[in-house]
């Protein structure tokens, strides 16, 4: 092979394994796309791309753009890895900046794709615990709401961890950690424990419901993405469904079990106010425990907590003056404003503190309450609160689109 078309090869491979490190990464297929395309004009070479959730498609030329190299395969849904995607970004740009040789470009991706998590399993499952404890306190002001929600959350770590080296078990993790939540929720409470098991079991699993999926799903609909955007709206709801299934299911168990059992889901929007000096510090606490969940480099989770803070405080502050979708469209607009900011001043991917703080915004209490009536059986046809659910996911559209139009970001990642 001449040397000229194995260095073009060595391109085409280097851009392949970075797309599917990308992927697995969790970033959108609008940013892979956006991020492959100027990687191969970095590099010198014509590509063309399609990815979504569950296909990776790209093609290749040098001056014929009929005389093509055409790559196709079919990926799995990934979960959230934000601190090897930084991590992959700063190489990325040390090519571009000659800072390291493109002849080894293939073997230092492979080792960062192989790099051990940043965060060892006690700190892991610590995080999971804080997570379940955070977002109720979140939601309410009795400490056993808080207490039994972390409990669980360990549990469900356990059996997500167990679970996902298995293939055959991976699809029903969700409706495991589900049933687990509502059977122990429900049973807890019909014990005497002073408890709100629709809370604890929403903070127990909170993890999983995808309020981010779908403002993500949202989002590339809106930006003309139809197939990835539609894939993930589609995934995003059937993660609901299972996750419904196995809370129903769960309390079916403790009905066999039990004589009698409280009602376990109500509306969670009802709870009293939580007094504001505890906000803070549990908004601060679920902010490093997204850290841990998204793989962060210790150094730099101060930057998502300060995401957290500020989509948080702008919401707040919007909702208090103009109403709820305001704050929701305020909230969204200063976090993607945020994040461009960072990306521009140090070229960091801001996409990943975007991320982070739009956790925070996500109506994800709010749709479970809605989709809990109409699984239960007690609204049918979708009502004022999913309208109101459906606005507050397109508020949060809205504020991530003017933010990119006010300031576009330099950076595709």
């Amino acid at each position: 092979m001449a040397p000229s078309q194995y260095d073009y090869r060595q391109r085409i491979r280097f851009i392949i394994e970075l797309g599917r490190a990308l992927h697995e990464c969790g970033a959108t297929s609008e940013r892979i796309e956006r991020h492959l395309g100027n990687v191969t004009g970095m590099l010198g070479i014509h590509g063309s791309f399609l990815v979504s959730p569950t296909t990776f498609t790209c093609a290749f030329w040098e001056d014929d753009e009929l005389d093509q190299f055409v790559h196709i395969e079919r990926v799995e849904p990934s979960d959230y890895n934000l601190g090897r995607l930084w991590e992959i970004d700063q190489f990325v740009e040390s090519i571009e900046l000659g800072k390291t040789n493109f002849g080894n470009a293939l073997e230092e991706l492979k080792r960062l794709n192989e790099t051990h998590p940043n965060y060892s399993l006690p700190i892991d499952t610590l995080s999971w615990l804080l997570t379940g404890c955070c977002f109720a306190t979140l939601l309410s002001k009795n400490p056993f709401n808080a207490f039994v929600a972390g409990l669980i959350s360990v549990l469900i770590f356990l059996i997500v961890r167990k679970t996902s080296s298995k293939p055959t078990w991976k699809p029903v993790a969700t409706i495991v950690g589900a049933l687990a939540s509502g059977f122990i929720a429900s049973a807890v409470a019909t014990a005497g424990l002073p408890i709100n098991p629709a809370l604890v079991v929403l903070s127990s699993i909170i993890i999983f419901i995808p309020g981010l999926g779908l403002t993500v799903s949202l989002t590339e609909i809106s930006a003309g993405h139809l197939i990835s955007g539609c894939s993930r709206l589609v995934d995003a709801v059937m993660t609901l469904l299972k996750l419904f299934f196995g809370a129903i299911s769960g309390i079916a168990l403790t009905r066999f079990f039990f004589d009698s059992v409280p009602q376990i889901f109500g509306n969670v929007g009802t709870l009293p106010d939580m007094p504001s000096w505890r906000v803070w510090p549990a908004l601060v606490g679920l902010a490093l425990t997204l850290g841990v969940a998204f793989n962060i480099p210790h150094k730099k989770v101060i930057w998502g907590v300060l995401a957290v803070l500020i989509a948080f405080s702008c919401a707040t502050l919007g909702e208090s003056h103009f109403g709820m979708f305001a704050g929701v469209f305020l909230g969204a607009l200063a976090v993607g404003l945020y994040a461009n900011i960072f990306s521009r001043l140090t070229r960091g991917p801001g996409s990943i503190l975007m991320t982070y703080g739009v956790i925070v915004l996500v109506p994800g209490s709010k749709v479970y309450s809605i989709l809990n009536q109409w699984v239960s059986g007690e609204t049918i046809l979708p009502s004022q609160s999913g309208s109101t659910a459906l606005m507050a996911f397109v508020a949060l559209t809205a504020g991530l689109l003017f933010s990119n139009a006010f300031l576009p970001a330099r950076k595709s990642l």
